[in-house]
């Protein structure tokens, strides 16, 4: 993941606190548990996109001897693939 833990949770309580702010939003359960769903959100959706890479590296393993061939070059098919796919699956990174 591309934020640490404790970024996480400081952005969640930041989140949480905003949120608490603004009338007319009403939290069902304590500080502590909505702040623990808001870091599981940010840290599922920061997982989407790691998740998206291992598959594409492992995707591209098929084609691992033209790769180191020359034929091919990695960084280039790597990115190509990424763009394909965020934009079948409607992604937003």
């Amino acid at each position: 993941m591309k934020l640490s833990p404790e970024k996480v949770e400081q952005l969640a309580a930041a989140l949480v606190d905003q949120l608490a702010e603004i009338d007319g939003v009403l939290f069902q359960g304590d500080d502590g548990q909505i702040r623990l769903a808001a870091q599981q959100i940010i840290t599922d959706e920061l997982m989407v996109e790691e998740q998206l890479d291992a598959e594409i590296h492992k995707m591209l393993q098929a084609y691992k001897y033209e790769i180191t061939m020359g034929r091919m070059n990695y960084d280039e098919l790597f990115k190509k693939t990424k763009q394909r796919m965020v934009k079948e699956r409607k992604l937003t990174l």
